[in-house]
């Protein structure tokens, strides 16, 4: 669907520069109303989704932004921060808002990271933080984590270790099955 608008004259252009910020800024006012002080967003698919405009009003309100969130990690991050999803303004309230004592964003080797502690209704989630020099050694050290979290699943419904299939795995765990 493509919109065009045509502006002959510079007072127009002036009043629909002034009608987006001010709609730009009840927006963000509405949302550090709701008590929001951390805004993630997911990742649209329109290149301009997050304007400077909108920027500039979050971070004068002192709201921080993560943005480009991942489709895929939204389920997660609900689950983990006791959040829920928005996509209406008009929907955005304080009983959706998830709470953590600490937000905070690290710069690693050139990757942002943001880290988010204290998160009072946290789900039963975990976080493994994974990164490597190439696409190579960063896949295969995702498929050693699934494989170690198989055989702690394996352990947690079976309470023991197939032997004849995973020897070191069965004398890395065999002292402390024991103990129970």
């Amino acid at each position: 669907m493509d919109n065009t608008v045509v502006i002959n004259d510079y007072r127009q252009m002036d009043k629909v520069i002034k009608e987006g910020r001010t709609y730009l800024l009840n927006i963000c006012k509405k949302i550090k109303k709701s008590g929001c002080n951390v805004l993630l967003i997911q990742k649209s698919i329109l290149r301009d989704a997050v304007d400077d405009t909108s920027l500039t009003f979050l971070h004068r309100l002192n709201i921080l932004l993560v943005k480009d969130v991942e489709r895929d990690e939204i389920d997660f991050l609900t689950k983990s921060l006791g959040c829920k999803p928005v996509a209406d303004i008009e929907a955005f309230s304080e009983d959706k808002l998830g709470y953590a004592d600490l937000v905070e964003e690290t710069n690693n080797d050139g990757t942002k990271v943001v880290k988010i502690t204290g998160v009072k209704n946290r789900g039963r989630t975990v976080s493994i933080l994974a990164m490597s020099s190439n696409q190579l050694v960063l896949d295969e050290c995702e498929r050693s984590i699934h494989d170690a979290l198989c055989v702690v699943r394996c352990l947690v419904k079976k309470r023991c270790v197939d032997g004849k299939r995973n020897r070191a795995a069965s004398l890395t765990c065999s002292p402390s099955l024991t103990e129970r």
